[in-house]
């Protein structure tokens, strides 16, 4: 990733030449000026309806290692910024890109992390504009995009739940170590659905852990009552459990970085019909009906439904310790 010949590493360029690269490499994702790069600001026309904003970062020693592919790399900033926009029920729209490296970065590297971020825009039909590059310490990296997003629908947020409302989860949960963080996909299709359909009482992604993140959709004085039969384990996190010797659900619960949606659905709604319309929709992507919201009597969040004790996993993924 880092090299001491200067020759093979971005120093070499400067700045100058190497934006102009970097426009090269994004090829047709970046729009002619002055809507895409070349100029202080880019010009986008805003189509009808409300507008919605998002940012991710992606840090060297953080988010990735050395394990990671530089165009894993590339590919999960941008991801992780579209898998916000599928939380709130919207589409994609303009991008743009921070780079702060140190100048012994290998320009090989960054033209495969630039080249995962083509990709992913392409497939996805995002614009990237342009953006900002600075230098840090030699051996440091760290990116950060922005995403612009667009609602057909009225938003879906995370504080729309009610008592008796259902909860759900779409895919299977743990594990994220074992690189299954690398490899997800947004489920922008799903969350513009669940936009559309009515059913929804509030929506959110999973990125910090079920044990931490479910908290943020129940309503004050509620609990969660799991099926834990019912919570969707990984290969990945039976991987992880026999190397840990910790339960697999616990890592269903703690590990973080699923990028899976973790929604509600109104409690009037015929779950059956609502299940089914899923599956013949999205036939790919599997659904988890995991529990129910109820009052909290015992000030646990999560109890097991069957037998009515507190569930012993609280704490996700931090990101300051």
């Amino acid at each position: 990733m880092f090299t001491e010949h200067k020759e093979d590493s971005i120093g070499a360029l400067g700045e100058v030449r190497l934006i102009a690269q970097i426009r090269d490499w994004l090829g047709e994702v970046v729009p002619a000026c002055p809507e895409g790069m070349g100029d202080d600001c880019a010009v986008v026309d805003v189509p009808a309806g409300r507008q919605i904003l998002t940012t991710d970062s992606l840090s060297y020693g953080q988010h990735f290692d050395d394990t990671v592919s530089a165009h894993d790399a590339g590919a999960k900033l941008i991801k992780r910024n579209l898998s916000d926009i599928a939380a709130m029920g919207g589409r994609p729209g303009y991008a743009l890109l921070t780079l702060l490296c140190g100048n012994d970065l290998r320009l090989d590297w960054l033209a495969a992390f630039i080249e995962g971020i083509r990709q992913t825009c392409r497939h996805y039909n995002v614009a990237l504009l342009g953006g900002d590059i600075s230098s840090l310490p030699k051996g440091h990296f760290s990116s950060v995009l922005s995403l612009t997003g667009y609602l057909q629908y009225p938003p879906l947020r995370r504080t729309g739940a009610s008592k008796g409302d259902t909860i759900y989860v779409t895919g299977s949960l743990g594990g994220s170590i074992q690189h299954k963080h690398h490899g997800f996909e947004p489920r922008l299709a799903e969350g513009q659905w669940l936009a559309q359909s009515g059913a929804c009482s509030a929506l959110m992604d999973l990125t910090d852990g079920l044990a931490k993140d479910l908290r943020e959709l129940l309503p004050p004085q509620c609990a969660a009552y799991l099926h834990m039969e019912r919570i969707p384990l990984s290969e990945a996190a039976c991987q992880r459990a026999t190397e840990t010797g910790r339960p697999p659900l616990e890592h269903a619960f703690c590990d973080g970085e699923d990028y899976e949606l973790l929604f509600t659905v109104k409690a009037k709604t015929e779950l059956d019909r609502f299940e089914a319309d899923w599956a013949a929709r999205f036939p790919g992507t599997p659904l988890s009906r995991i529990g129910q919201i109820g009052a909290n009597e015992g000030g646990k969040p999560y109890l097991d439904i069957k037998t009515n004790t507190a569930l012993p996993w609280m704490k996700g993924y931090e990101h300051l310790t």
